[in-house]
């Protein structure tokens, strides 16, 4: 059945793949401050949580994935997880980067996991029709229409790892460097889980605030600026406990930070989804196998 809910409109929101045109009542919730981010409750009502994205370029939402989900997912992928080669990409059929660049940008000691829809039926039933996630989704990307998955992968940083290069998601796609600076709709999401505590020490990720405010297009006709560098203090590593997810736009510059621990991997579940005016990068529906589907 979940190739058909997949493959179909429907008035109610039943996969990533579908439209949640439903706002849900506004919820009280405990907002804290914690450094410059806000961390909101799963509980937040939504206008709550878009306005903190907006405000930050990112928000955490603190137990979003209950932990009986958490513990279904890292089973689900420990076998996988052993038989991937570090230093790669998720997707194994990718071409190589030029000039050996394969280590730096996915971590000489870090594991990426894809395929997730076939590999974890946690991940295909509960966590990508979690309900935070399609209302935010619906709620951030409805100036350009509808929303679906463009990718998700596991990301495990393990000992040793440097820091990933700073980089903004949305610049693999052309709205980043085309529309300029007077309408700027948000058409990615990026959706960082935690499967296992993620710490300054093994690697949490780090957000350069304010990055999300920056007007690219006017930095771009300097010859001397580059995009993805920033000063160390203008980057905040956001901790996070399992289960809690750290939401990005896709201005938003960031990266993985480095583990300098001697035996703990830190584990992100990462969740893209775009503007279905944008072309996804997997064909989930059709990547999924049959037996799987009904």
């Amino acid at each position: 059945m979940y190739l058909y809910r997949c493959l179909q409109r429907a008035s109610t929101r039943t996969s990533l793949l579908l439209y949640n045109s439903n706002n849900i009542a506004a919820l009280p919730s405990q907002r804290t401050q914690r450094a410059l981010f806000s961390h909101l409750n799963a509980d937040a009502s939504t206008p709550e949580i878009v306005k903190a994205l907006q405000d930050d370029g990112c928000v955490v939402i603190k137990s979003m994935i209950p932990s009986t989900q958490i513990s279904h997912l890292n089973d689900d992928m420990n076998e996988a997880l052993s038989q991937v080669t570090p230093g790669k990409p998720a997707n194994v059929l990718d071409e190589p980067l030029p000039a050996g660049m394969d280590a730096a940008v996915f971590g000489q000691n870090t594991k990426r996991l894809g395929d997730l829809i076939n590999r974890s039926r946690t991940w295909r039933e509960d966590v990508a029709d979690n309900d935070v996630l399609h209302n935010v989704s619906s709620q951030v990307l409805k100036e350009l229409g509808d929303y679906w998955l463009s990718t998700a992968q596991l990301i495990e940083i393990g000992p040793g790892t440097k820091a990933q290069p700073l980089h903004a998601d949305g610049a693999g796609w052309w709205p980043f460097w085309t529309m300029g600076d007077t309408w700027n709709p948000e058409f990615t999401l990026n959706f960082l889980i935690a499967t296992t505590r993620t710490t300054k020490a093994n690697g949490a990720t780090g957000v350069v605030r304010d990055s999300h405010k920056m007007k690219f297009s006017e930095m771009a006709k300097d010859p001397t600026f580059s995009f993805w560098q920033a000063p160390e203090e203008k980057v905040e590593q956001i901790e996070l406990d399992a289960g809690d997810c750290l939401i990005l736009g896709g201005r938003t510059v960031h990266r993985g930070g480095a583990n300098v621990t001697s035996d703990e991997f830190r584990r992100i579940l990462s969740c893209t989804v775009i503007s279905s005016a944008l072309t996804p990068g997997e064909a989930h529906p059709l990547t999924l196998h049959a037996e799987l589907a009904f």
